[in-house]
């Protein structure tokens, strides 16, 4: 855990030192899809409404380069003619604690603001941080307790350092993807939490934390599927008991879940009726989807983002599901089904590869399952040496540390080409997905003697 803390603190250091000494765009540090997780918090503290259109004219008064996303902001309207915000209001509820408090503090001050300003935004791209780091501890929790402390361990480093969750933890936490993977770590935590007896509040609590979940990525409800295999399991369980006592007491239960995630997801609802005329809806809309036309192989292999492409360790992750379900069937049979509903979804929409981004973004939500099945597969690889741990660790860890160093070149490289410096196609080639990594360390030494 100390490690951890370590891995932590270095987190917020970097980050610390990145905003005040590296030029951010526009001057601002929330920019791309962050921006519309973020009017949600500024509208509704400062304005006291979801009228989005001065905030969007506020950010073109500075955004003078992406003209698409300035197009964007300024002509979408929904059906009912309000500004549009495809995103999500869950960042904007996790961050409001502290929102609230700069606010209060600024106005205590005299220095209040538009928003905007780094007083008002670094605060809560701390907290970004610090949530993610929360769900990094949940998730070892939940996965050392279940296999070797050891491989826990291993399995943990690997998912954080080793996968697209350092950018998202360490470089761009504007975006919802380090708060999905602690909203998805607390929901597996609780599971594991009640795994033994779970009372009708567990069951409620935990309905909360799935709301939580799909607050803050819609497509998120699918992880709620291990609640639905929980549950069966509970109803057999009570084979004993007689039927209508088994029939009240599971839907009682079922009520309580539900009953919670939607309590939770209800400031989505309430935006989107106010946004959209209805508390349901697909604001992308219906043509967003290509139901009969998932590109499942892309989304996992493509060089286009790909899951496994961009991050490799994560295959080695899914093969891990097969021990994982030996060790615990219902945990294995949740992760391989999740895991397949999460690639199909994200394989339908007409973005698959998830815009301009470090890897498959949207799977970060899956690292507890991740974590899980690497853990599971270390596990059944260091058993069948019994005679030679000592190598066989050595050896995992060896592995572990080419895989964090290959992911981190691999960030340097995304990086640099962003700032103008190398290139990465929009397809990348073999060469840039791998030789080209290591030209990166001497790209940013040329550039910083010049």
């Amino acid at each position: 855990m100390a490690l951890f803390v370590a891995l932590f603190a270095i987190f917020l250091l970097v980050y610390g030192a990145s905003i005040f000494l590296i030029p951010k765009r526009y001057g601002r540090l929330i920019v791309g899809d962050g921006i519309y997780y973020f009017v949600y918090l500024r509208s509704a503290t400062l304005d006291g409404d979801l009228n989005f259109q001065n905030d969007y004219e506020i950010y073109q008064s500075f955004n003078t380069e992406d003209s698409i996303k300035k197009r964007e902001m300024l002509e979408r309207k929904t059906p009912i003619g309000m500004p549009a915000n495809l995103f999500s209001v869950g960042p904007a509820i996790l961050w409001a604690p502290l929102f609230v408090l700069t606010h209060w503090v600024a106005l205590v001050l005299g220095r209040a603001g538009d928003g905007y300003a780094f007083a008002y935004q670094a605060p809560i791209m701390f907290l970004s941080i610090t949530y993610g780091f929360i769900g990094i501890v949940l998730i070892y929790r939940v996965t050392a307790s279940l296999f070797s402390k050891f491989a826990a361990f291993v399995a943990l480093l690997g998912v954080w350092l080793a996968t697209n969750v350092v950018y998202y933890m360490g470089v761009s936490p504007s975006a919802s993807h380090v708060l999905s993977l602690f909203a998805s770590a607390l929901f597996v935590y609780l599971w594991w939490r009640g795994r033994v007896r779970r009372t009708k509040w567990g069951w409620f609590v935990w309905g909360l934390s799935a709301g939580l979940m799909t607050l803050v990525r819609w497509q998120d409800v699918l992880i709620a599927l291990l609640a639905l295999l929980e549950w069966g399991k509970q109803f057999a369980d009570d084979a004993r008991a007689p039927m209508p006592k088994r029939l009240g007491a599971a839907l009682a239960t079922g009520v309580l879940f539900v009953a919670g995630m939607t309590l939770a997801f209800a400031p989505q609802m309430f935006a989107w009726q106010i946004l959209y005329g209805s508390p349901l809806t697909a604001p992308q809309g219906g043509g967003f989807f290509q139901w009969l036309r998932p590109e499942i192989l892309n989304v996992w292999f493509s060089s286009k983002r790909g899951l496994f492409a961009w991050s490799p360790l994560l295959f080695l992750a899914t093969l891990g599901f097969a021990p994982l379900y030996l060790k615990h069937r219902l945990l294995g049979v949740a992760a391989i089904a999740i895991f397949l509903a999460e690639s199909y979804v994200n394989s339908i929409v007409n973005d698959w590869w998830g815009g301009e981004a470090f890897g498959a973004r949207r799977f970060i939500s899956l690292m507890p399952f991740f974590a899980l099945g690497l853990a599971a597969l270390i596990d059944a690889v260091t058993h069948s040496v019994k005679r030679r741990v000592y190598l066989t660790q050595t050896a995992v860890l060896s592995v572990l540390v080419a895989f964090i160093v290959w992911n981190n070149l691999f960030i340097l490289q995304y990086n640099l080409w962003l700032k103008g410096i190398g290139h990465i196609s929009a397809l990348p080639t073999l060469q840039e997905m791998t030789l080209d990594k290591f030209t990166a360390p001497f790209l940013l030494l040329d550039k910083l003697r010049k």
